[in-house]
């Protein structure tokens, strides 16, 4: 009970609801496009931060394989030389000069004696204690080292030991120190907007290149295959400022979207409010009209009778045609006033009565003299349908007779000039189908909405309660009624009347 009490105070709340409706859905949508946006972003910084490592990893391999196709394009025109020492320097001199990024050569025997050192030196270095010299020594192939501080230059470099091999016996082994600063550079001048770092596979950061990146920058890492190093490419990524920038264009778009929407509900609403305010006016309407009905129209009857008896009198001791004129006036105008007081008794009691059933097609049967004298009389021609089976319905007879004679009477008053007036009876599953149609003027969608109501007229001297008291007649029979018609080509007015099979006739 308190918790049905809470949801109609929140209901009434049009505020919470205009929030829970349109501001709510669009900031959780909104924010999820933002971070769906983000991820996407993500993915592509991912791929970008991928190919930068991709590339400095292969232009890293291409250094690295440049300088050692160097080494031991040298390592080579060392063995022509047959170990004449002097010309061996004088080589790697000049090859030293020409390439910034060795800091040295040297010439050591298979011992690991350093015999010729273009950085000289006044003590004598032994460097068969490295696991580079002893690699190249065992395995006979060019060897490269981690990253370390020169004995003899001092510099942080990387050695590549070639052995010189001649008929299976090492002569020598060439090696070379590379500047790892100079492999910084060469990276540097590649840069755009990533930031690299290389490192020695043990964690050991040998290269930074580069700003340093921010909290929410992409990592992708590659390894070179020739050194156990890996590759880090780092990649900014505006994650932030991509959520925000997404999130306020979408909740924009969806706050218009959602009020949109809001608005077509809250008319779709009113509109319906409205309609249904309309349906029981007009039934607070007939109510009215039936107890007004109830109340008054017995006591209209009773001096209409007296007044029809005295003009009765009156016609019979003034005989003179002028006379006579007017108390047929009189006459007519009262049996005028005694039809109207009928149906406001129907309209206001109708369920007064005790409903019997009977065969549709009997009760048509009945009036369709009465018919065929009013078509006769109008140059109408009259087409009756009736059904092949019975069709048993529960009713008044003489209501549904009036109903029909009602329709059918419309129908011809709606064909001035003649015309064709049909009447079809019909079974559809567990309902009487009774359709009265005409070719006569018709009516537009507005005159239809209204054709029911009470007092809606489109004749000169109508009272506008002849449909009002059919639907209300029909509607006490639990059937319904509806119009179909369009201007200038005819009317057709359907009855739908449950059919009472589990009754006899």
């Amino acid at each position: 009970m308190v918790f049905l009490q809470r949801l109609k105070l929140v209901l009434n709340n049009k505020w919470l609801i205009y929030l829970l409706v349109t501001l709510v859905p669009s900031i959780v949508i909104s924010a999820y496009l933002a971070e769906y946006k983000v991820n996407v972003d993500e993915s592509e910084y991912k791929s970008k931060a991928q190919d930068y490592a991709n590339f400095h990893a292969m232009n890293i391999e291409h250094f690295l394989g440049e300088t050692v196709g160097r080494l031991e394009m040298l390592a080579t025109s060392m063995k022509v030389q047959d170990n004449k020492l002097n010309d061996v320097v004088k080589i790697l001199q000049e090859t030293m000069g020409k390439d910034p990024r060795f800091s040295g050569f040297y010439w050591a025997s298979a011992n690991g004696n350093l015999l010729i050192d273009t950085n000289p030196t006044n003590s004598t270095v032994n460097v068969s204690d490295l696991l580079y010299f002893q690699e190249a020594i065992k395995t006979k192939k060019t060897s490269i080292s981690e990253p370390h501080y020169g004995r003899v230059s001092g510099r942080y470099i990387i050695s590549i030991a070639a052995p010189i091999v001649n008929h299976g016996q090492i002569q020598g082994v060439l090696v070379a120190s590379l500047r790892i600063d100079e492999i910084e550079a060469e990276i540097q001048s590649l840069l755009k907007d990533e930031m690299i770092i290389v490192d020695d596979g043990t964690g050991h950061q040998i290269i930074k290149a580069g700003s340093i990146p921010k909290d929410d920058s992409v990592m992708a890492s590659m390894n070179i295959s020739q050194v156990p190093w890996t590759i880090s490419a780092f990649v900014t990524s505006d994650n932030e400022l991509i959520f925000w920038r997404n999130f306020l264009k979408s909740i924009i778009l969806l706050l218009a979207i959602t009020n949109i929407l809001f608005l077509s509900a809250k008319y779709v609403h009113l509109h319906q409010k409205l309609k249904k305010e309309k349906e029981q006016t007009e039934i607070h309407k007939l109510e009215l009209i039936g107890n007004l009905a109830a109340s008054t129209a017995h006591e209209i009857r009773n001096p209409l009778t007296g007044i029809k008896g005295l003009v009765k009198l009156l016609s019979e001791e003034y005989t003179d045609k002028k006379a006579q004129d007017y108390f047929g006036v009189i006459q007519t105008e009262i049996d005028r006033i005694n039809a109207i007081v009928s149906e406001l008794l129907v309209l206001g009691k109708p369920t007064a009565y005790k409903l019997k059933t009977y065969d549709a097609n009997d009760i048509i049967a009945e009036i369709v003299p009465i018919i065929h004298s009013e078509t006769n009389y109008m140059n109408v021609e009259l087409n009756i349908q009736y059904a092949a089976e019975n069709l048993p319905v529960s009713c008044v007879k003489d209501h549904l007779k009036q109903v029909i004679l009602n329709l059918t009477k419309n129908s011809i008053q709606a064909m001035p000039n003649g015309g064709k007036l049909s009447l079809q009876l019909d079974r559809s599953a567990d309902s009487c189908i009774i359709i009265v149609s005409d070719d006569g003027v018709g009516m537009n969608m507005d005159q239809i909405s209204q054709a029911f109501n009470p007092f809606y007229t489109m004749k000169k001297d109508g009272s506008g309660l002849g449909l009002t008291v059919c639907k209300r007649i029909i509607d006490t029979f639990g059937g319904d009624i509806f119009i179909n018609s369009m201007p200038n080509e005819g009317t057709e007015v359907e009855i739908r009347l449950p059919l009472a099979l589990d009754k006899k006739s």
